[in-house]
Order: C-alpha cells, then structure tokens, then sequence
C-alpha cells in the first residue's frame, strides 16, 4: 500500500445549496395563536422565508440556524418558536421596553416549516416603530448532502385543528432532536 494521496478539491455542490432570511415585523401586536407575518425583508435572495405568513421552508435536509430579536411594550411578550405544529423553544420576556431574544440550532429535513407565534393577547407585547424592530432570521448552516431538491414539489404541512400554542393536539410534543 501506497501513501494517501492529497486531498482534492471542494465539491462543487457546497456553495450551491444555500439559503438565509431576515425579516422585520411592520406593525406592533400581531395576531395570536397565528404565524406572525414579518412583511419588511432584509434579506431572502432564495425566497424560502413566506413574509406575508412569516414562516420558512427548509429546501434541503440539513442544520439551520434561527434567532428572533424582538423588542416589547406595553405588555409581557410570550413567544414561541414552531416547527411544523410544534413549539421548539418559548421565551417570556415580563419587562416593558426590553428585548426577547433567542437563538437555536435544528435539524430539519426538507420541507420542514419554522415560525414565530405569540401565546395570547395578554402577553403580545411585541413593539416595532421607528426606533425599535422586531427581527427573526435564519440560515442553512450546512447540508446533509449536496442533493438538492430541485424539481421537486415542498410539501407543506397543515394543521387538522388550525394553529395552536401547544401543538395541533394540545399537548407539547418533544422534538425528535
């Protein structure tokens, strides 16, 4: 056996699979027990990320990145972030004129969907104006593989019972993750 020769150079399909969204609420206190729509974008060269639904699509099986910087007024926020149904991670934010942040790492398999969801109208605290924006962005940190998914068609899941705080069912699921 001979010596392991060099290493070649990267494939060619890592710069083409990539996708990445930040968006800005328009309008302070958005419906609750619904997709909050993020209407002002930053940034979504690849139009995954729906504005007028606030929600995100996965294209490709793989890790992506999410945050949310929103600011508050008025009220407590309570906000979660939903994957297909389901609340990943929720944040309170109980002080008036302050910040709810978080970020989160998922996996998510290709056609996954990810949005931001205020619990009720009592704690709906979120505040945009001109010197305040609420912001969730998000961006594939790398793929599983470098098959993309061109020509096919995203399924895109629907509740049975609309959109709810703890899931379709009521009851928080754990994530698979």
């Amino acid at each position: 056996m001979g010596n392991m020769g060099l290493m070649g150079p990267p494939g060619p399909c890592s710069p083409a699979i990539q996708s990445a969204f930040s968006a800005c609420i328009n309008q302070s206190f958005p419906a609750e027990n619904w997709p909050v729509p993020f209407p002002e974008i930053l940034m979504n060269e690849q139009r995954h990320f729906n504005p007028s639904m606030g929600m995100y699509t996965a294209p490709v099986n793989g890790t992506y990145v999410f945050s949310f910087h929103l600011a508050t007024k008025q009220k407590p926020l309570k906000v979660g972030l939903f994957r297909n149904f389901y609340p990943v991670v929720r944040v309170t934010e109980a002080s008036s004129q302050a910040t709810a942040s978080h970020t989160v790492v998922l996996h998510l398999t290709m056609g996954d969907q990810i949005w931001l969801q205020v619990k009720d109208s009592l704690t709906n605290g979120m505040f945009t104006d001109s010197e305040s924006k609420s912001t969730f962005s998000g961006y594939l940190l790398h793929p599983d593989s470098c098959d993309a998914a061109f020509g096919r068609m995203l399924l895109q899941p629907h509740p049975t019972g609309g959109f709810n705080w703890n899931g379709p069912d009521g009851h928080v699921t754990p994530s698979p993750n």
